[in-house]
């Protein structure tokens, strides 16, 4: 496994960071442990979660499954997300942002946590308020690197400043939606990522599983796939025609090199300098050995 710095920091991650938005819902405690043990014993050192997963429960069982191994791991978690029914059980604001991140710890029986990422923008929250938080976090030692997921490349650039400006933590990485079929991050957010040394930890290689062809344009959808189980976020965003026809087109290639699709399509996201880490998010075991390979 050759392991990757962080953008400029001094922590190193596997390309394949085990993502665990599955653990604790359809993948039961007892199969998340197992591909979590098999992912640590291939190398992957980085497993990626959030506090909206599964109610918690997908926090709970990294935390499990990882305790006799803590500072073997690069653990990160986000937070921003609806974590109850309160006016501020949720978004980027100073109060919500110091629960959570103790939530968090609490939940993963951990000292500490190694990357936290506000989870998307909150419009309502100032940058300046959201980083304060976050830079007392990690002068508290509970957060050593602080990010942030789906935000557009201005908003990083604002942060970016703001931090500065403040003297406050500043992120170090970003984790953007990134794949063959959804490549927007290159005309503005890998740029700016490669000119100020943020790490890409990108997420939905195989565009939540339309990238390993099994999805075909008018055809039935495949028994026990994210689609027939009425997953909503792939049936808003990703199952749309154009995306299994640029699939369906790719397959050659893949063949061409003797490998799946789904290898093919992460193989063709690592193979991008500016990206970090890629995120897979097994179901399975076989899920994962066919990530692994």
């Amino acid at each position: 496994m050759d392991y990757h710095n962080l953008g400029r920091q001094g922590v190193k991650v596997s390309p394949l960071c085990l993502g665990a938005m599955m653990f604790g819902g359809p993948t039961d405690e007892a199969d998340s442990i197992r591909i979590i043990a098999r992912a640590l014993d291939a190398g992957i050192n980085f497993i990626d979660t959030a506090n909206v997963y599964n109610g918690g429960e997908s926090e709970r069982i990294v935390g499990k499954a990882i305790k006799d191994r803590r500072q073997d791991i690069v653990l990160a978690t986000k937070g921003r997300g609806p974590m109850g029914e309160g006016p501020n059980d949720q978004g980027a604001g100073r109060g919500h942002i110091l629960k959570a991140v103790d939530d968090s710890l609490a939940r993963m029986d951990t000292d500490y946590i190694d990357l936290y990422y506000i989870h998307a923008p909150d419009y309502t929250a100032s940058a300046e308020e959201t980083l304060g938080a976050l830079d007392d976090c990690v002068r508290a030692g509970k957060i050593r690197y602080i990010a942030c997921s789906n935000y557009y490349a201005w908003q990083v650039c604002e942060a970016l400043y703001v931090s500065r400006e403040n003297r406050y933590a500043s992120f170090a990485a970003v984790q953007p939606l990134y794949n063959i079929v959804n490549r927007d991050p290159e005309l503005e957010l890998l740029p700016l990522c490669q000119k100020y040394g943020l790490g890409v930890v990108s997420y939905s290689p195989l565009a939540r599983g339309i990238l390993t062809g099994k999805y075909a344009p008018g055809a039935p959808l495949p028994p026990g796939s994210r689609a027939e189980r009425g997953d909503k976020r792939i049936q808003q965003t990703e199952l749309r025609d154009e995306s299994m026809v640029t699939a369906q087109a790719l397959k050659p290639l893949a063949d061409a090199h003797g490998v799946g699709l789904s290898q093919f399509s992460l193989a063709w996201a690592l193979a991008n300098p500016i990206l970090t880490s890629v995120i897979v998010g097994p179901r399975t075991l076989d899920q994962l050995e066919d990530n692994l390979g």
